[in-house]
C-alpha cells in the first residue's frame, strides 16, 4: 500500500494528506472538544483491512454475479429488509450516482450484494457530503469494497466467503490489484471473518462529529496507518463456515457515507 492510502485528515468534503504533527494537532483539538462538550461531539472508529488480489483465490465456478441494474435496484427497494443498515446504505449510494455494485442471484432469491468502487469514483465520493470522509482519494491499481449485505438466505459465512472471491475477481477484471474495506470496531463477528478470510488490518479511520441546535454539523475523520495488533481473535477456517453472521455485519452502526 501507498502512504497516500494511510494518513488523511478529512473534513466536510476536502482532504489533506495528515502527517504526524497534523495528525496529533488534530486529534488533540478534537479530544478537548469532546472532554468540553460531551453532548456535541460524538466520536466513531472504524477498523481498516486490506487485501491483496494476488493471493486471493479464484472464483467459484457456482458463483456468477450480476452487474446491479436499475431494475434490480427497483426490486430491492420492495423487500421486507429494504430498511436494514447496509442495504438501506448500498440502496443511497445508488442515488449518489455509485453505479457499479455485484449480486449474487440465487434460485430462491438474492443471495449477497456489494459496491466495489474504483479510482474513477473519486470525484464522486467527494459529493457524499457529511460522509465522503470516509473516503480519501483511491489510487490506481486499488479498489473499496463496501456495504456488504448478506440477505436472509445467505447468512452462513461460508456463503458470504464465495461471494467475496468471486467479487474480488469483478476487481481484478477491473485493473484492481489491492482492495480496501472498514468495519465498525464493535463489529467482531465482521472483523474475525474478514481476517479469517484473508483481509489484513492496517489502520483505522475515527470520526469526531460536531453538531450543535439550530447550526451546521461537521465530521472530522482522521485516517491513521498502525501494525495489526497482536493476538487479535481470529476463528479457525473451518468455524468461519459454520458462522451465522448479523444482518449488518460489515460497517456498524451508523454506516458509511450514505449514511444510515
Amino acid at each position: 500500500m501507498t502512504q497516500d492510502l494511510r494518513e488523511w485528515l478529512c473534513f466536510g468534503r476536502a482532504c489533506c494528506r495528515a502527517r504526524l504533527p497534523l495528525r496529533v494537532g488534530a486529534t488533540a483539538v478534537l479530544r478537548l472538544a469532546r472532554a468540553a462538550f460531551p453532548r456535541h461531539v460524538l466520536r466513531q472508529r472504524w477498523i481498516r483491512y486490506e487485501i491483496d488480489l494476488a493471493d486471493t483465490p479464484p472464483p467459484p465456478p457456482h458463483v456468477r454475479l450480476t452487474r446491479v441494474t436499475d431494475p434490480i435496484i427497483g426490486e430491492l427497494r420492495q423487500r421486507p429488509d429494504r430498511a436494514e443498515t447496509n442495504l438501506k446504505a448500498g440502496l443511497r449510494f445508488w442515488d449518489e450516482g455509485l453505479r457499479r455494485a455485484y449480486i449474487w442471484l440465487g434460485a430462491d432469491g438474492p443471495l449477497c450484494i456489494q459496491w466495489l468502487l474504483l479510482p474513477e469514483d473519486n470525484s464522486q465520493l467527494r459529493r457524499l457530503s457529511d460522509w465522503s470522509g470516509m473516503y480519501p482519494p483511491l489510487p490506481r491499481g486499488t479498489g473499496q469494497v463496501d456495504h456488504l449485505f448478506a440477505f436472509s438466505a445467505a447468512r452462513l459465512a461460508s456463503v458470504s466467503t464465495e461471494f467475496a472471491y468471486a467479487l474480488y475477481d469483478e476487481a481484478r477484471r477491473a485493473g484492481v490489484q489491492t482492495l480496501i474495506t472498514h468495519i465498525h470496531e464493535s463489529h467482531r463477528v465482521a472483523r474475525t471473518w474478514a481476517e479469517g478470510a484473508g483481509w489484513r488490518r492496517y489502520g483505522t479511520i475515527t470520526r469526531h462529529h460536531l453538531g450543535w441546535p439550530a447550526r451546521r454539523t461537521l465530521s472530522v475523520y482522521v485516517h491513521r496507518d498502525e501494525a495489526p495488533r497482536r493476538g487479535e481473535a481470529t476463528a479457525p477456517v473451518a468455524d468461519l463456515a459454520r458462522m451465522r453472521l448479523p444482518r449488518n455485519w460489515s460497517d456498524g452502526a451508523p454506516s458509511t457515507a450514505a449514511g444510515s
